[in-house]
């Protein structure tokens, strides 16, 4: 290698690693560990220590495997390695763990049953797995996608030695056998096989696993909190012998368990904290120093993630000095917290420092109405690893129902939807469909349908006919004139659009269409009770009217400076100088699925505190004291990691009463003072902080006045959810409410107010 490169190298390692790191990048030899925390420089870790055993030790890299789990970051370290050597020519293998199993299969092809294979990628197996359930008429039991889940982690626990209930299910057992025989019949693979079959090897052929490990001496595994049983276990296979004796040079595997977040995938904490004693004697070595954030928001971090039990201890901290750099607003509602939410965007990009904002949620429902947000402030947005609400599937579904009620010519949403759910009238029917309709363009979606059914001469099969006839009758009493939320309902309910759903997608998608379904609902109930209080008929057409709108303003966003918005599993391994965590709630986050069990519960911690470090410079997390959920008024539990937060790090402000200037003020103040000790000294003596009125807070903020009191939560018929900011007394026992609704400030007789907390 060259000299010049080998001491540029090893000034790196002296001049641009702090310990901990060159502790993990010299080690030679051994088990190693390497728990390297959120921002703390992992990958520029794992990439010098094979620089190092290339050029420092003399390593050779076909001797060397690393191991990741994306393409993305597969390439990341090769670039990384190719500017510590100087050169792109003999490096060791570096690729998804995929990548190597397949690598494995392709250079002992006499070991398989079948020396030239395919590979079969998820749409293939779905395709397969389709015209097999067709075949065995099982399509109204169960998907392909669930079958495919059942499947792998059938295929998993063979692997691994442990009892399955696969076949407790006849149908799957029927459906696995044919899968497994038409693969074989086709000389292919899926993902699953590759992993199992490089693992069998190792298992049961002595010669290949002893070859192997005399080949390749040295392993590195990065972003082990991902791995899952299975991965674990090839690592086993590849660095210890028949006697669980440690046989090659190396081991290292860096990762950080506070950053697991995809047992849904699989993947388990266990295996980092299972690495010390399964490779013992291991060397642990913690890379704590963070080199994104400021302090205050490690602390913050480090303090909510200490909670958690199945973790390796350790503190992030930064040589990055701040103070109040986190604030939590306590909102009234749901749309109150997306307007905050956009206030604090405005309030940032006038300061025209070019600084990163990103939004985070748990969900993707949650994104519906901080979209209309941005869309009426016009800040234009992105939604990263995921689809804008209205041009969802189920969404963009259940509108083409609607825009027939309104429109019984729109061609374009009847081809949409006269075969979703699947009513088996096939391609050809949609043809005949379109030709039909060509040959009598001023004919409407019901008569041309009416004309298909009464066709002698090219008659419908009786099946087809009561498809078509099943059809037509989803659209009964429905027209433009009927309100959104009776026309939702009657749509999801007369085509059994939720059954569908859940038949066709596996169960985390399909309930996460489900809940875009019900939150489209709510939408729908805002609407209607926004006509209400304006005194409007809310009718299906002005609601399809204004989501068109919406649309529209959506086309016209420039392309540049897009505000990111995705879920905090989406934002891992990014970083923004602003983060905004929103729905901080019991049942939102953590999630209502994870209340069943403590390591449940922990992930969504960690979840937590992956969205928590994203942030730079700022952080905001907001929460709702109400949300509309499924068309009803439902107050919120405050989150109980906001609890964890560290009260003298960060700023909590109940702005329930607040309007949008205050909200602003409060948020220009924030982000604009420089000094700490002034930052909320003037607004706070123009806008005195009112006592939270959510379940928190039980101490009243004013003497109550026949049961009424300030920031109290009220409910009108008209103007809806409300909070009062003043009572004065009227005659006898009524009482001058005056309350702040969506629509502003209402002063009424307290006996038409429902007081709801």
């Amino acid at each position: 290698m060259n000299n010049d490169k080998k001491n540029t190298f090893n000034s790196f390692i002296q001049t641009a690693l702090n310990k901990p790191q060159q502790e993990a990048v010299l080690q030679k030899n051994g088990a190693l560990l390497v728990t390297a925390g959120a921002g703390s420089g992992k990958t520029r870790v794992i990439t010098a220590r094979i620089a190092h055993l290339i050029l420092n030790e003399a390593i050779s890299p076909s001797s060397i495997v690393a191991m990741t789990f994306t393409n993305k970051a597969a390439g990341e370290m090769k670039e990384r390695l190719i500017g510590f050597l100087g050169t792109h020519h003999n490096l060791p293998f570096i690729g998804t763990f995929h990548a190597f199993c397949l690598q494995q299969l392709r250079s002992h092809p006499y070991l398989l049953p079948f020396e030239h294979f395919s590979i079969l990628d998820s749409d293939d197996q779905q395709t397969l797995l389709k015209k097999i359930i067709k075949k065995n008429n099982l399509a109204k039991y169960v998907s392909a996608s669930q079958v495919a889940h059942q499947i792998s982690q059938h295929k998993n626990k063979q692997a691994l030695c442990l009892q399955d209930d696969f076949f407790n299910f006849p149908y799957l057992k029927d459906v696995y056998t044919e899968y497994e025989q038409e693969k074989a019949q086709a000389h292919s693979f899926d993902f699953d096989d590759l992993l199992i079959n490089v693992v069998s090897l190792f298992q049961k052929n002595t010669t290949f696993r002893e070859n192997f490990q005399a080949n390749v001496r040295h392993v590195l595994v990065d972003e082990y909190q991902d791995t899952n049983h299975i991965q674990h276990l090839l690592l086993k296979l590849i660095a210890l012998n028949k006697e669980n004796q440690f046989c090659i040079d190396s081991v290292c595997a860096v990762g950080d368990e506070d950053q697991s977040i995809y047992s849904w995938r699989g993947a388990t904490v266990a295996n980092m904290l299972k690495f010390s004693s399964d490779f013992a004697p291991v060397t642990h070595v913690k890379i704590e120093q963070n080199y994104r954030s400021v302090q205050p928001i490690l602390e913050i971090a480090n303090t909510v993630i200490e909670h958690n039990s199945l973790r390796n201890p350790k503190k992030l901290w930064s040589e990055r000095a701040a103070s109040n750099r986190a604030v939590h607003l306590t909102c009234r509602s749901a749309e109150q917290e997306a307007e905050s939410v956009t206030q604090c965007i405005k309030a940032l990009q006038s300061l025209n420092n070019n600084k990163t904002i990103a939004i985070l949620y748990r969900t993707h429902y949650q994104s519906r109405v901080l979209e209309e947000a941005l869309l009426y402030h016009s800040i234009p947005y992105k939604i990263v690893g995921g689809i804008r609400f209205y041009e969802r599937k189920e969404i963009k579904d259940i509108l083409a129902y609607l825009k027939l009620i309104i429109n019984p010519f729109d061609k374009l949403s009847l081809l949409r939807i006269i075969n979703c759910p699947a009513r088996g009238l096939g391609q050809k029917f949609e043809d005949d469909l379109q030709t039909r309709w060509n040959q009598e363009p001023f004919a409407d979606c019901k008569g041309i349908l009416t004309m298909m059914l009464n066709d002698t001469h090219n008659p419908l099969t009786k099946a087809k006919q009561n498809a078509v006839e099943t059809f037509i009758q989803i659209f009964e009493a429905l027209d433009k004139e009927s309100s959104p939320i009776e026309a939702i309902d009657a749509i999801i309910e007369r085509v059994e659009y939720i059954s569908y759903l859940k038949a066709e997608y596996d169960t985390k998608e399909a309930d996460e269409k489900i809940e875009n379904i019900r939150e489209f609902r709510s939408s729908a109930t805002i609407f209607e009770s926004d006509c209400t209080a304006n005194q409007k008929k809310a009718t299906l057409e002005q609601f399809l009217h204004d989501i068109a709108l919406l649309q529209e303003k959506i086309e016209q966003q420039e392309p540049e400076e897009h505000i990111p918005l995705m879920t905090l599993h989406a934002a891992k391994g990014l970083e923004f100088d602003t983060v905004i965590i929103t729905g901080l709630e019991e049942n939102i986050l953590p999630s209502s699925k994870s209340l069943v069990g403590n390591e449940e519960l922990e992930e969504e911690r960690r979840l937590f505190y992956v969205g928590i470090t994203r942030a730079k410079e700022y952080l905001l997390v907001t929460s709702a004291g109400y949300r509309n959920t499924f068309g009803q008024i439902v107050d919120q539990i405050p989150s109980r990691f906001l609890q964890e937060m560290p009260p003298k790090l960060i700023v909590k402000k109940n702005i329930e009463s607040y309007n949008t200037l205050q909200i602003k003020s409060f948020l220009d103040q924030w982000l604009g003072n420089p000094s700490a000790a002034s930052r909320f000294m003037t607004f706070n003596a123009a806008y005195p902080m009112p006592k939270a009125s959510s379940q928190s807070t039980k101490t009243p903020t004013s003497k109550p006045q026949g049961g009424w009191q300030k920031n109290q939560r009220v409910m009108h018929t008209t103007f809806g959810m409300g909070i009062i900011v003043n009572v004065e007394k009227a005659d006898k026992d009524e009482y001058h409410i005056t309350a702040l609704f969506k629509i502003g400030k209402k002063t009424l007789l307290s006996s038409f107010l429902k007081r709801i907390s």
